[in-house]
């Protein structure tokens, strides 16, 4: 495997780890309550945290994908 498609399966591996891990949050915070307003902000934050993640990461890695085919000798 080349080491683009590595970091691209590496990138949505951790974009999916932490979709599950703001589902147990959620989970967690549901038990016993009805407290909206914080699954609310959990929710929020892992949204954001995934935009962050997939855009600037993908973003990251087809910048550097296209650097290195213009000039072999970069990296």
């Amino acid at each position: 495997m080349t080491k683009s498609v590595v970091l691209v399966s590496l990138v949505i591996i951790v974009n999916a780890c932490l979709w599950g891990f703001t589902i147990l949050m959620v989970a967690h915070t549901l038990k016993g309550t009805g407290a909206y307003q914080e699954i609310q902000n959990i929710l929020g934050a892992g949204a954001g945290m995934s935009t962050v993640i997939i855009g600037g990461g993908l973003g990251g890695v087809v910048q550097a994908l296209r650097v290195k085919k213009q000039d072999p000798d970069a990296g």
